[in-house]
């Protein structure tokens, strides 16, 4: 159901790093958006890597050379998240790439990591052509609620 776009550098993550990275993201988004960790749920989040050429990063209107910038886009349904929730992902966000960079602490490095998060509307979203596939991911969420209270 939501999903995120993940935009680097060409070369900066070696393919099982990108892979980690990708992971993490979706765990810290299904998390904040409060959706269970299960093979059904998991389905539903999808994300793609986007890979561009070095002289590809440009800051103040000029390719920029030195340690490459993250472009991490999120689009969800609108009203799933507070300000708070929002903001919480996006620190979470920035952390997971710091770490995967082998940074163990925030410092002017983070300030290379962009993240914003796009809502739409139910009637804005379509998967295979149809919007009302929402329907079939809230009845995943409740058989997965309906799963938990069985335990």
């Amino acid at each position: 159901m939501p999903w995120i776009n993940l935009t680097i550098r060409r070369g900066t993550f070696t393919k099982d790093v990108q892979h980690a990275v990708m992971e993490k993201l979706t765990d810290a988004l299904m998390l904040w958006e409060k959706i269970p960790d299960n093979p059904e749920a998991r389905k539903k989040m999808m994300g793609w890597v986007y890979e561009v050429d070095e002289d590809s990063n440009y800051s103040g209107g000029s390719p920029h050379h030195e340690d490459p910038y993250y472009c991490i886009e999120v689009r969800v349904l609108a009203g799933r998240f507070d300000r708070l929730t929002k903001q919480h992902l996006m620190l979470d966000f920035t952390k997971i790439i710091m770490l995967a960079e082998g940074k163990t602490h925030f410092s002017e490095d983070a300030t290379r990591v962009w993240v914003t998060i796009v809502e739409l509307q139910n009637e804005d979203w379509a998967i295979g052509g149809h919007t009302d596939w929402l329907r079939d991911y809230e009845s995943a969420l409740h058989t997965i609620g309906t799963d938990l209270a069985l335990k």
